[in-house]
């Protein structure tokens, strides 16, 4: 039987990819706590959306994404919960607009649900290299 902390962190990501898919970015964004930590490994020089973000600063991650990229796939594959934690594996395929390649890699999340049912940690794994190398012309 799951653990109430465990079904509570599973509606929040529920909750999480449900916006998401809906392109609800403000709703997105209520989901985190305060002081959240946001971060996506890489250099930000060659990936602008790379790197740490505030809250505040996760909207610019959505609109960087949109002005840089079309996306052609975002797809969840399986979600593992463990009481606050939960990670998200999948792959995801966008279009690079200014080179035309395309970044397709196997990704996973690290998230983390606080007690009061907000998250308090995103990380993101990728194929950095990969990324970075589409980015360049």
């Amino acid at each position: 039987m799951e653990t109430t902390v465990s079904a509570q962190t599973r509606d929040v990501v529920n909750e999480f990819l449900k916006r998401m898919e809906e392109g609800d970015v403000p709703g997105v964004v209520a989901l985190f706590a305060a002081d959240a930590h946001w971060e996506i490994p890489g250099d930000p020089e060659i990936v602008p959306w790379a790197g740490r973000r505030t809250v505040a600063g996760i909207p610019d991650f959505f609109q960087t994404m949109n002005r840089l990229t079309v996306r052609e796939l975002f797809e969840i594959e399986r979600v593992v919960v463990d009481r606050p934690n939960a990670v998200l594996i999948g792959r995801g395929r966008v279009a690079v607009r200014s080179t035309g390649k395309a970044i397709d890699t196997p990704f996973a999340v690290d998230i983390v649900v606080n007690a009061e049912g907000r998250i308090s940690r995103f990380y993101m794994f990728e194929d950095s290299w990969g990324v970075a190398l589409a980015m360049r012309p």
